[in-house]
């Protein structure tokens, strides 16, 4: 995650949306630059900060939400629990499940695109 102080920290965001979302819009001009210039402004460069934040926030709850439902589906079967139920490597640091999650969510998303 960047660094969003300012004004400026931003700019990565903004220059990605311009290139995926701006390039399409229907409010686009045939130069490439916003139609939008007065009002009404486009609601995406109004907000970026508060939607960069926003979407941000939920993709950082849906990894809670992933730890969940790996856990309720997969490591409740997992043979390195102990008597208690609870996990040696993941006490030790050692899960792989649980240290690459975000890299095992993002190839899933990946195939899931494709398809």
């Amino acid at each position: 995650m960047s660094d969003r102080s300012g004004e400026d920290g931003y700019r990565l965001y903004r220059e990605a949306i311009r290139r995926r979302v701006c390039a399409i819009c229907l409010d686009g001009a045939d130069n490439g630059a916003c139609g939008l210039q007065g009002p009404p402004l486009c609601a995406i460069d109004e907000h970026l900060p508060r939607l960069v934040e926003a979407i941000l926030d939920v993709r950082s709850r849906q990894d809670d939400a992933y730890a969940a439902a790996v856990e309720a589906k997969v490591c409740s079967h997992c043979s390195h629990r102990d008597g208690l139920g609870l996990c040696r490597l993941r006490r030790d640091g050692r899960c792989t499940v649980s240290i690459y999650l975000p890299l095992v969510v993002e190839a899933i998303d990946e195939v899931e695109q494709r398809a």
